[in-house]
């Protein structure tokens, strides 16, 4: 980052020697500020994104249980708000609620690949994990709806991303309830 800032300096400084007109002169500096400005900003906004990474899959059973938890947690809010949306087809599905729809999604298939290995690596084979994770991979499906089919007729995404969602919620809590 010190060798882009003194590059920069040298190009300032080449710019100012070569460029007689006062107002050129003020344009390409202020110029240069801008893009050194947009360039910074733009590597904040890389590292911010990148720090938000998705959820790991986990062989550990405390880790895609905790995941598991959360999807219910953030499923039963998804639901509240695809009830809430509005039947308009004009109006786009909120941005945040197509996110929240993503990251539970994402969370019982970090918890679904999970239990895959952990069953994957079992030395004894636990049928009630397996049955378990059986559940997880079908509520895996049909947690993808509302984050997929954001395009389809308002009043279909809302009832098949309610029926779907309610359905996944409750193989999820059957899986649960069979975990250690």
């Amino acid at each position: 980052m010190v060798g882009d800032e003194e590059g920069m300096l040298h190009l300032l400084v080449f710019l100012g020697t070569a460029v007689e007109n006062d107002r050129m002169r003020r344009f390409l500096v202020g110029s240069v500020i801008v893009v050194f400005v947009g360039f910074v900003s733009l590597l904040t906004t890389a590292e911010s994104i990148h720090g938000q990474e998705d959820p790991q899959p986990s062989k550990d059973p405390a880790v895609f249980k905790a995941q598991l938890l959360q999807f219910t947690l953030l499923t039963r809010k998804n639901l509240r708000d695809i009830q809430a949306l509005p039947v308009d087809d004009s109006v786009p599905v909120d941005p945040q609620v197509r996110h929240n729809a993503r990251q539970a999604y994402m969370l019982v298939r970090a918890a679904q690949w999970g239990m895959g290995v952990a069953i994957q690596q079992q030395t004894y084979q636990d049928p009630v994990l397996r049955l378990a994770q059986k559940r997880v991979e079908a509520a895996w499906h049909l947690a993808r709806f509302p984050v997929d089919y954001t395009d389809v007729a308002r009043a279909e995404y809302i009832s098949k991303s309610v029926q779907d969602l309610s359905r996944s919620l409750k193989l999820v809590q059957q899986a649960l309830v069979m975990l250690p």
